[in-house]
C-alpha cells in the first residue's frame, strides 16, 4: 500500500537464500536469458581479441544485462515474469540502458588505466594516483550493482532515469558496508564461475542479479522512505493495492 513501511532489508545471507529460491521456481525462464547474455558477451570478447577497438562494443552488453535485471526485479516485486520480458527490456529504455553500460565501461576503463599507470610509475605520487583509481574502481563496481536493479524496477518505471541513478548512488553512500560485502561476494562468485565456464554461461549471471536485486530493492525502498527522495521530487513508489 502507498505510504506503508517497506519490508526490512535482508542480510546478504537472506538475499542469497531468496535468490536460490527464485532460481528454483523460475529457472526455465532465467536460464535462457543467461544464455543470451553469454552469447553477447562472447561476441564482445571475440571483437576485443581481434582489435582493441572491440572495447567500443562492450556497452552492447548492457541490453541483455538490462533484460536479466528486468526479470529479477519483476520477480522481487512479485509480478508475473517470462523470458520475453528480458527481450522486451531491450526496447523499453535502450538509450538509458546503453548509456549506463557505456558510462560504466568508460569509467571502469579510465580507472583501470590510471591504476596501472600509477603502479608503473612507482613513485609516491604514482601510488597515490593508483590508490585513488583503485577506490574509483570499487565505487564503480558497487554503483553498477545498485543501479541495474533500480533502473529495471517496475515500481519505479515512471521515475526519470536520472532520479533512479541518483538513488543508486545515495544507496551506495548510505550502505557502503552492506553493498561492499555484496560486491565482494558477487565478484568472487563470478570470478569462480569463469573457471566453471558452463555455470557462467547458464546460471551465474542470473544468480548474481537475483542476489543483488533481492538486497538492493528493499534497501532502496527503506532509504527512499527515510529520506523522502521520491517525495522530494514529486514521485511516489508505485505499490500494488490489496
Amino acid at each position: 500500500m502507498p505510504g506503508s513501511i517497506p519490508a526490512p532489508t535482508p542480510s546478504l545471507r537472506g538475499a542469497v537464500h531468496e535468490a536460490l529460491s527464485d532460481l528454483y521456481y523460475h529457472s526455465w525462464r532465467l536460464v535462457p536469458a543467461n544464455v543470451v547474455w553469454s552469447v553477447v558477451a562472447i561476441a564482445v570478447l571475440v571483437a576485443l581479441a581481434v582489435s582493441p577497438f572491440g572495447l567500443a562494443l562492450a556497452p552492447i552488453l548492457a541490453l541483455p544485462t538490462a533484460g536479466i535485471f528486468r526479470m529479477t526485479a519483476s520477480i522481487c516485486r512479485g509480478e508475473a515474469v517470462s523470458f520475453w520480458d528480458a527481450i522486451g527490456a531491450w526496447r523499453t529504455e535502450p538509450v538509458a540502458e546503453l548509456g549506463l553500460g557505456a558510462g560504466l565501461v568508460l569509467t571502469g576503463t579510465v580507472f583501470a588505466v590510471n591504476l596501472a599507470s600509477g603502479i608503473v610509475l612507482g613513485t609516491l605520487l604514482g601510488w597515490a594516483f593508483a590508490t585513488l583509481a583503485f577506490w574509483g574502481l570499487i565505487a564503480t563496481w558497487l554503483f553498477a550493482w545498485a543501479a541495474w536493479p533500480l533502473l529495471a524496477d517496475p515500481q519505479r518505471a515512471t521515475w526519470p532515469v536520472r532520479f533512479r541513478l541518483q538513488l543508486a548512488a545515495l544507496l551506495v553512500l548510505a550502505h557502503p558496508v552492506r553493498l561492499g560485502l555484496l560486491g565482494i561476494a558477487l565478484g568472487v562468485f563470478l570470478a569462480a564461475s569463469v573457471v566453471a565456464i558452463v555455470a557462467l554461461i547458464t546460471i551465474s549471471v542470473v544468480v548474481a542479479a537475483l542476489i543483488a536485486t533481492r538486497l538492493v530493492l528493499p534497501a532502496a525502498d527503506r532509504l527512499d522512505t527515510r529520506i523522502g527522495f521520491g517525495a522530494g521530487h514529486g514521485l511516489a513508489l508505485a505499490t500494488a493495492e490489496d
